[in-house]
């Protein structure tokens, strides 16, 4: 009997990540001896941003597996939630799987809804900073089912709860921009 025989290879996120982070920082470097202008406030707050979305892609969206040769059994069932009341089962699971999953969704988009209207001023009205954040939470949804499908990551789940639960961690942070940006003037000169 002939063996299958496969090569693995994983694409680990933290390298693309520092390329892209290393190509944003040459960018502005050029633009910015171009121009010779400088606002050390506007620069950081740009950079936050680029590494958050950096962030965000490597931790929803990474690793990625590459298999070439033949092997059977890899994969898992694909696995989809498209019924926001399977939430509440999820309060039955083991704490720690609670906390990463509530958390971690409820976490992720924070800092999001912060830096949005900080970087973008067309991103200031709470409603534009909610759709940005329900469309960045669908596609990245999309993007895990079709790693399931195409078995580059088989260890992701697609869940409106995920969706959910990005949306209300959005709200959260408009919230903390909107209170934070009125109430404390040295934060203000961050604002692009």
């Amino acid at each position: 009997m002939m063996q299958m025989g496969y090569e693995e290879y994983t694409i680990d996120g933290l390298i693309p990540m520092f390329l892209s982070v290393c190509v944003y920082v040459i960018i502005r470097g050029v633009l910015i001896l171009k121009d010779k202008k400088l606002d050390w406030h506007k620069e950081i707050s740009r950079l936050f941003f680029v590494l958050y979305l950096g962030v965000l892609v490597v931790v929803t969206l990474f690793p990625i597996n590459i298999i070439v040769g033949e092997y059977e059994q890899r994969y898992r069932e694909i696995v989809i939630n498209l019924n926001p009341m399977q939430f509440f089962g999820l309060l039955d699971a083991d704490f720690s799987i609670i906390v990463r999953n509530l958390g971690g969704n409820l976490v992720m988009m924070i800092p999001f809804a912060i830096l949005l209207p900080v970087n973008f001023r067309s991103m200031r009205k709470f409603g534009r900073v909610i759709m940005v954040i329900l469309a960045t939470s669908v596609v990245i949804e999309i993007l895990q089912y079709i790693w399931q499908l195409t078995m580059l990551n088989v260890w992701r789940a697609t869940d409106i709860n995920d969706v959910m639960l990005n949306v209300c961690g959005g709200v959260i942070g408009y919230a903390l921009y909107y209170y934070i940006f009125r109430h404390v003037p040295f934060i203000k000169r961050f604002i692009i």
